[in-house]
């Protein structure tokens, strides 16, 4: 059922991990119920007090469908892979739905009172703060295995120009396509080719731009390829 919910979202054009986007939902409501709680006690507005309050129990109501989400993007984009960022999210998630379901109850209990929520508020703020961080470093950290020194000009191309899809030397994009596996990296000329002109295995366009001399030379492609064959490719091509 996952692979066909992803299958339809390829078909319509959308071809990123869906968590991403559902994230601004409880991100964006805790901020609000933050400003709106802080603003509630600095000018004793009781209005704004239930207001912020009503924008936590939302946040509540919106951290199952994220989570939900976020699994499934972690098993189809990082095959269910126990990096150290997804155990932080997870722990930070686990202790945000906490805050919220004590916010959510302390708020019935004592009508939205801002006094006795603040605290919540600030600590959910501080919780989001983490999961977005962690999910920086999920997306941007660490997406260039490092290799040997005659590696390094090879290294920097391909930081340069392709690890925002093929970190680690999957693919973000099309997950079923990793680049540590393509039959292009074969021959050299076949990778050239496929640089120049690249396509899909059924010989129709992807979403991979063509990368032209005057943006990645032959002596460039060349390092590149080396740099990938020898520290990325799995398993290691002679």
């Amino acid at each position: 059922m996952i692979d066909a919910i992803y299958q339809f979202l390829d078909w319509i054009g959308y071809l990123h991990p869906i968590h991403p986007a559902m994230t601004h939902m409880p991100i964006g409501l805790v901020v609000g119920a933050l400003a709106i709680g802080g603003s509630a006690l600095f000018l004793g507005r009781a209005d704004f007090a239930r207001c912020a309050w009503h924008v936590l129990v939302v946040a509540l109501f919106f951290w199952l469908p994220t989570v939900v989400l976020g699994v499934m993007d972690w098993q189809r984009y990082y095959a269910g892979a126990w990096l150290h960022p997804i155990l932080m999210k997870i722990l930070l998630a686990g202790i945000l739905l906490v805050l919220l379901i004590t916010g959510t109850l302390i708020g019935y209990r004592d009508r939205g009172n801002t006094k006795s929520l603040i605290v919540i508020y600030l600590l959910c703020f501080m919780t989001v703060t983490g999961l977005g961080y962690f999910g920086g470093q999920l997306v941007y950290a660490n997406r260039t295995p490092a290799g040997s020194p005659e590696y390094a000009v090879g290294q920097h191309i391909f930081d340069s120009n392709c690890s925002g899809c093929h970190a680690h030397g999957g693919n973000t994009i099309m997950s079923n396509l990793p680049l540590r596996s393509a039959p292009q990296l074969d021959k050299f000329h076949d990778f050239l080719d496929f640089l120049r002109d690249p396509k899909r295995p059924d010989n129709t366009r992807g979403p991979m731009p063509a990368f032209k001399a005057g943006r990645i030379s032959d002596d460039q492609a060349r390092q590149l390829y080396d740099y990938i064959t020898n520290v990325i490719a799995q398993p290691k091509r002679e």
